[in-house]
């Protein structure tokens, strides 16, 4: 399989369509960050909570990144809630708009990103979580689980109407809501709701070679270039929308915070295939180039935890690392120094509905939850699009945060942040899957793990500057990259 890391070249082919970032004055890498003001369009992070729009952000100065290509014509969603000692932000990619002789080009893609920031009987955790990528696969032995020697299928989402979309027999006209921040209390317990709305989003599905002992794609698919996408790929199908909705219930008198995040997708509409590159495109129906039966698919999720001292995933039958294999998983605790600090929940509801296609009314099936070993590398970038997308361009910025808003004592230098945000140093890595994907039509896909935080409910809020993490993303099924990191001054493990 290809290494698909991401070089400056095709770096900075992806800003042009895809990245943004978070500055509206110019920012240096090793000089003074801009005030909160200048950030968030005169917001601060003292407020109890905001919602705006950022456009057309400014530059970084920075070796990696190419401030010509990096900000242009992107809209963000930004959402901030304070409430005493419990603080979360969210991050969601609106669109990006370019113009292409004479007519406006619009890309949008699910990518979202949101954390927490808690503080705990003195100490200090920061959790956040972003959609990350899609995978399928062959669900050979219908287990419901994916095993190593079972056959994985990568596909992407990416609402686009250029000119190459077109051609291929798919009409879209990509459009992207964000619902307002709506603020409702009852006795001690807050309620925050918010939601996501994508409408003619396009999936493809490369072509890959198979025949090697390692697949790779082929066909020339490359997920930083979306100039690939469409040569790429060997199915194109547009679904008419995916709708993402938050619930998070915040109790300030036991300090216990509860994120709902429900997950619906439309039904598709139109899908159109090929077998070989050089072939024209054909409208696929339920009998000819549809998805087969015994085909599953995944959700991924990626996390990234940052605390001033050792923290622990655990679940029922112990704990989590990077070599840890297990189905049938339901919960995963998180603990830091030995107190009870986060909670993932997977199982809230382990059935989905979805509608068959070959009949007119909805199945109940049980999905599935488990964790892969993940020392293999080229699997990760194989299936996990996003990380791609996100490249050095997210790990500058997670480093720039981390050095700008840290708490801890001795403080973290900028290169050191940034080299702690290796997409190689994860912990953990979860999956969720959807085993009868593979006779779907559409109609209402639902999925809803639950986020769970804990933090000493004291009047008094996070002192300093509140924690800020972004990064950009993509996802399905449920896969967690948990970046396992301390701070290097602080006392190691024994």
């Amino acid at each position: 399989m290809k290494k698909c890391r991401v070089s400056l070249i095709t770096f900075s082919i992806l800003m042009c369509f895809l990245c943004t970032g978070f500055q509206s004055t110019l920012v240096l890498s090793q000089g003074d960050p801009p005030t909160q003001e200048q950030l968030f369009d005169g917001h601060t992070f003292s407020e109890n909570y905001w919602n705006i729009l950022i456009f057309n952000n400014s530059y970084w100065d920075h070796e990696d990144i190419d401030p010509m290509v990096s900000w242009l014509n992107n809209t963000w969603n930004v959402k901030w809630i304070k409430e005493g000692n419990f603080e979360m932000g969210m991050f969601a990619f609106m669109n990006k708009t370019m113009w292409n002789n004479g007519r406006e080009v619009i890309f949008t893609t699910p990518a979202q990103m949101w954390w927490q920031h808690m503080v705990i009987s003195g100490s200090e955790i920061l959790i956040a979580s972003m959609h990350s990528s899609w995978f399928g696969f062959q669900d050979d032995n219908n287990n419901g689980y994916f095993d190593a020697s079972e056959e994985v299928s990568p596909f992407f989402y990416m609402g686009a109407n250029t000119d190459e979309v077109r051609i291929a027999g798919i009409k879209s006209n990509p459009k992207t809501t964000a619902s307002k921040l709506e603020k409702s209390e009852s006795g001690s317990i807050i309620t925050y709701s918010w939601s996501y709305l994508y409408e003619d989003i396009i999936f493809f599905v490369p072509e890959i070679n198979r025949t090697l002992i390692t697949p790779e794609f082929d066909w020339g698919f490359n997920y930083s270039r979306v100039d690939t996408y469409v040569s790429g790929s060997h199915h194109i199908g547009n679904v008419t929308y995916f709708e993402y909705n938050y619930r998070l219930e915040v109790d300030t008198s036991i300090g216990e915070s509860t994120l709902y995040q429900d997950y619906e997708v439309g039904e598709i509409g139109t899908m159109v295939y090929r077998n070989e590159s050089s072939h024209l495109w054909t409208v696929a129906d339920y009998n000819h180039g549809w998805v087969t039966e015994d085909f599953a698919m995944c959700l991924g999720t990626w996390s990234f935890i940052w605390a001033d001292q050792d923290w622990t995933m655990t679940t029922p039958t112990g704990t989590i690392d990077r070599n840890f294999y297990h189905t049938g998983l339901s919960e995963v605790v998180t603990t830091l120094g030995g107190l009870h600090a986060f909670d993932f929940k997977f199982s809230q509801k382990p059935n989905y509905e979805i509608t068959n296609r070959t009949e007119t009314i909805s199945h109940t099936y049980p999905a599935s939850y488990q964790t892969l070993d993940i020392y293999d590398s080229e699997f990760n970038d194989f299936v996990q699009g996003m990380v791609h997308l996100v490249g050095e361009f997210g790990r500058l910025v997670v480093g720039y945060v981390i050095n700008q808003t840290n708490h801890f004592t001795h403080g973290i230098p900028f290169e050191d942040a940034y080299n702690s945000t290796d997409p190689q140093n994860i912990a953990a890595f979860f999956v969720t899957c959807y085993p009868e994907y593979g006779v779907y039509k559409g109609g209402g896909l639902v999925h809803d793990p639950v986020f769970k935080a804990y933090f000493n409910p004291a009047e008094k809020g996070i002192s300093g500057f509140p924690l800020l993490f972004l990064v950009v993303s993509l996802s399905i099924g449920i896969i967690i990259m948990i970046s396992k990191t301390r701070v290097k001054y602080l006392k190691t493990k024994t």
